[in-house]
């Protein structure tokens, strides 16, 4: 699964579509969720004096607006937040090879 063609494939909404279409059956559909007290912090302008000695000094502080949002795949029915993307390379795996090579060979995985 280190073919440097599929590496280097471009990740476009196609791709992502078709992904989801290979993994679908086996995900469980997740929350997405928000933390207003994040996107509040996240969102506090830097003061004036903050600016000092940067190449932004003696301009107006930026007035961002930052949501941040939370794709709670820890909440997946086997308890792992890697089950997409772990689906995804096995059911690849499967297609290039064939059910019977890779049980037969099998797939050891690891995670840190």
């Amino acid at each position: 699964m280190t073919n440097p063609s599929v590496a280097a494939q471009s990740l476009t909404p196609d791709a992502v579509h078709a992904a989801y279409s290979i993994i679908q059956p086996y995900i469980h559909r997740t929350p997405l969720l928000t933390c207003q007290t994040l996107n509040k912090i996240a969102s506090t302008p830097q003061s004036p004096d903050a600016l000092v000695g940067t190449p932004f000094e003696g301009q107006p502080p930026a007035q961002p607006t930052i949501n941040f949002f939370f794709k709670c795949e820890n909440y997946q029915r086997i308890g792992a937040f890697k089950a997409r993307g772990a689906f995804h390379a096995l059911l690849r795996l499967i297609e290039e090879r064939g059910e019977d090579a890779v049980r037969e060979k099998g797939v050891t995985t690891h995670s840190s």
